[in-house]
């Protein structure tokens, strides 16, 4: 579930309301590495609250890294009468009565199904390779990902990442787009080690037409200026709603070509909130940018 109180900036619905089923739903994919507290590589849990008349939706990196999601907090309202079609979702996925037949199975993610109704809760763990339990579900798992994917417009401590060109070289951005204040660790202070772990711009060659096939991609790290005078003690950007935190970053072009790139950031590592700022957790990346020559 998640823990992070709503905003007082969000309205929710009053309790009780005349003919909305009393319910909370659940579903957290994860699966990956343990990387930090309560966090694992891939992430997200989704919740439906009818008291409130809210979905929640909390999310640390996107399943596919699609490039320019947003990660963070997510929350927005829905009618009861959404309500009431997502709890019949619910309810006909019968999720107490599935025996997943792959619990064992080496996919990566798995999804962990939670619903609190009619003074039951069940609890069901299957697995997103498991093709035969997720078909008999599939009416509820659309439904899921559809909502999933429009909470995305409605960040409440949330960043988005930003790469433009500025001069001779980049202009990386990381933007609270959310109506909270944020916080996070220093982009400049992150020592690289790994994707899962670092703050950098990535550039490629990019020599590909339309009707080509999809050009494998050589990808070189541009370092952002780190701050060596930083003490080992890990200092944390505070951003307040709509604020924006800006570095300038020098590259040469290695040829006359045309190159993409991206600016990513990933720390999985800290608590939730930070003297109760919301921290931000886990990898996201730019939108792809196309250098022509």
């Amino acid at each position: 579930m998640i823990k992070i109180p709503v905003s007082s900036k969000i309205s929710t619905a009053a309790w009780p309301r005349p003919g909305v089923p009393d319910y909370i739903f659940a579903v957290r994919s994860s699966g990956g590495q343990s990387l930090g507290f309560d966090l694992e590589e891939f992430d997200w849990t989704l919740e439906v609250d009818s008291h409130r008349g809210l979905v929640s939706v909390e999310y640390f990196r996107s399943d596919a890294d699609i490039p320019g999601t947003p990660i963070g907090l997510f929350r927005y309202a829905i009618d009861d009468n959404q309500l009431r079609e997502f709890e019949g979702l619910a309810s006909g996925a019968k999720l107490g009565e599935r025996r997943p037949a792959m619990k064992a199975h080496p996919g990566y993610t798995e999804r962990l199904y939670t619903y609190v109704h009619a003074g039951r809760t069940i609890r069901v763990t299957i697995n997103n390779s498991d093709e035969e339990t997720n078909a008999a579900i599939a009416p509820l798992r659309n439904r899921i990902n559809a909502m999933l994917s429009a909470s995305l417009k409605h960040p409440e401590r949330a960043v988005k990442l930003g790469l433009r060109r500025q001069g001779a070289g980049f202009e990386a951005t990381i933007e609270n787009i959310g109506i909270e204040k944020v916080c996070f660790s220093d982009p400049k202070w992150i020592a690289a080690a790994g994707p899962l772990h670092q703050s950098v711009i990535e550039t490629a060659e990019f020599d590909y037409k339309p009707g080509d096939p999809p050009p494998m991609l050589n990808w070189q790290p541009v370092a952002l200026d780190h701050a060596s005078h930083y003490s080992e003690h890990e200092p944390l950007i505070v951003l307040d709603s709509h604020g924006v935190w800006k570095t300038e970053v020098p590259w040469k072009r290695p040829a006359a070509k045309r190159y993409v790139a991206f600016f990513t950031w990933a720390n999985y590592q800290g608590q939730p909130e930070v003297d109760q700022v919301y921290r931000i957790r886990g990898r996201a990346d730019s939108d792809r940018l196309v250098i022509e020559p």
